[in-house]
């Protein structure tokens, strides 16, 4: 019976490995509809905001090789990209903060934090600014400037999923 549910839970995590990788072509198309109003409001350069948006999100999930297909069909994912996981990231768009910074929102569903995070990049001091915010309200839950690329995902998977995984 045990080794039936190991077996189980290795065809659900496979299947959701592989899922993740089929449709995040079609995530960032509907992305880049979903905010077409946005940019359009900001006088924003499309190309370098989807460009923006890849960047951030390769230091939170990491890069394109973080997924590898085995010579016997396993796959191997690195650490990076299973915390990544974990947090239960939807409803990911593009932001534009007050004072002109940009970048992006999604919703998360963590063991700590469950609602939105806004990750935005700051230009002239190539830092970023992480918010976490309540779904419904406008209520800031915690707010840090000055992050590194380095640091980024460290600190995010620190406030939304748990602190005792290893740093990656």
């Amino acid at each position: 019976m045990n080794n039936f549910i190991i077996f189980f839970v290795f065809l659900f995590c496979q299947f959701k490995i592989i899922s993740y990788i089929c449709n995040v072509k079609l995530k960032q198309q509907r992305i880049m509809a979903y905010e077409k109003k946005t940019i359009a409001q900001h006088n924003m350069d499309v190309k370098t905001l989807h460009e923006m948006y890849v960047t951030i999100m390769r230091y939170i999930k990491g890069d394109s090789s973080s997924v590898r297909i085995g010579c016997n069909g396993v796959t191997y994912i690195t650490e990076r990209l299973r915390q990544y996981l974990t947090w239960g990231v939807t409803s990911v768009r593009y932001v534009c903060a007050t004072d002109g910074c940009y970048g992006i929102e999604f919703k998360v569903s963590g063991m700590l934090h469950r609602g939105r995070v806004r990750v935005y990049y700051n230009v002239g001091s190539d830092y970023f600014d992480v918010e976490l915010l309540r779904t419904r309200k406008e209520e800031l839950v915690w707010g840090c400037e000055g992050i590194d690329f380095e640091q980024l995902h460290n600190i995010l998977h620190q406030h939304i999923e748990r602190t005792d995984d290893e740093e990656v």
